[in-house]
């Protein structure tokens, strides 16, 4: 494992040399090769970028990928300047370049963008005092041209719902190296007897608060990094209360499997899924609670340890178990709904 002083090294590294440039829409067109032409340059596109062009263009990545470079052409020659007409696409777009020089995505240059090294900056700087970046670990790490995602914790904080149990607290990011989302910050709970890991909101007035991609006709860059980091220093602030509803999951009684099934929809839980958590359940290294800890524990030991999830079927499970670490969840007597509220 890792520190968080060791991965800042490592991005600085790999993202240094990112490249983005601002094209007129307009001038955008694929040629029979499959490169990118901007109206004087061409320019290779890596996978990601080719998945992130066929959901704009409405067409099954998967299937899309399948294509000879000049099917590729046709089909979005056709369809992109379509898109411009009907005005999906804005006058201009950002095109991210790697230091290849291959096109890993595109976003709108109306939205301001944050680099993952400058990311890594605002990670390191909204630390609690008296933790630095050398006593934090990373415990998940997921990072690709067009994607870093991690979670860190600090093993100082934490509590023992059970003698030998101890759960650690930190922050979890996921961020868009090309724009294409905006950066999500949520804290982080991690299980250290068998590296379990959730994640939960940050709440602010009752209500959950997130990061949001900001105009940069109205803002500047230091606006984005004020709020980025302003819900980084809030996450870790959170951690003791959000730990301390995770241990009060031992006073309430288990529910029923059926409460899963009624989660599935919200969460996109398949068959497969649904029965590893329900297996997952009685599986614990100390043994189960007969609790509703017991389903904290199930649904992030699948999200941590089942290596054929997807990052997106990964992430969504890490915020189940962390969402259901901080609800009280009972069945209705009336209607017999499971009914959830949140502590």
């Amino acid at each position: 494992m890792q520190t968080l002083s060791q991965l800042t090294s490592k991005i600085k590294e790999e993202y240094g040399n990112l490249l983005s440039i601002v094209v007129p829409t307009e001038q955008i067109r694929m040629t029979e090769h499959g490169q990118l032409f901007t109206g004087k340059n061409e320019f290779p596109t890596t996978r990601e970028a080719s998945e992130q062009f066929a959901r704009l263009l409405k067409a099954p990545p998967r299937f899309y990928l399948t294509f000879e470079p000049d099917l590729q052409a046709l089909f979005f020659n056709r369809r992109f300047p379509t898109l411009l007409a009907e005005g999906v696409l804005g006058r201009d777009l950002r095109l991210t370049l790697n230091k290849e020089k291959q096109i890993i995505g595109y976003d709108d240059p109306n939205l301001l963008k944050i680099s993952p090294v400058r990311l890594m900056e605002i990670i390191n700087s909204s630390l609690p005092v008296g933790l630095s970046a050398e006593q934090i670990d990373v415990s998940r790490l997921h990072n690709t041209d067009t994607t870093l995602s991690l979670s860190c914790y600090s093993p100082q904080i934490g509590i023992e719902p059970r003698v030998g149990d101890i759960i650690n607290g930190g922050v979890d990011v996921h961020h868009s190296t090309s724009g294409e989302f905006g950066t999500q910050i949520r804290v982080y709970l991690r299980r250290k007897i068998c590296q379990n890991g959730a994640c939960t909101h940050i709440c602010e007035d009752r209500k959950h608060v997130h990061a949001r991609r900001l105009s940069s006709g109205k803002f500047d860059e230091n606006d984005m990094i004020n709020q980025l980091e302003r819900l980084l220093i809030v996450a870790w602030r959170q951690i003791d209360l959000k730990l301390e509803a995770t241990k009060n999951l031992l006073n309430k009684k288990r529910v029923s499997t059926e409460f899963l099934n009624q989660q599935r929809t919200r969460f996109s839980l398949n068959n497969r899924i649904l029965r590893l958590i329900e297996r997952a359940v009685t599986q614990d290294e100390i043994g189960p609670t007969g609790t509703q800890y017991d389903f904290f524990n199930a649904i992030s030991r699948v999200a941590t340890h089942d290596d054929s999830l997807s990052l997106r079927q990964q992430r969504r499970l890490m915020f189940m178990g962390g969402e259901f670490s901080q609800q009280d969840v009972h069945k209705c007597s009336q209607c017999g709904n499971w009914i959830i509220s949140q502590n």
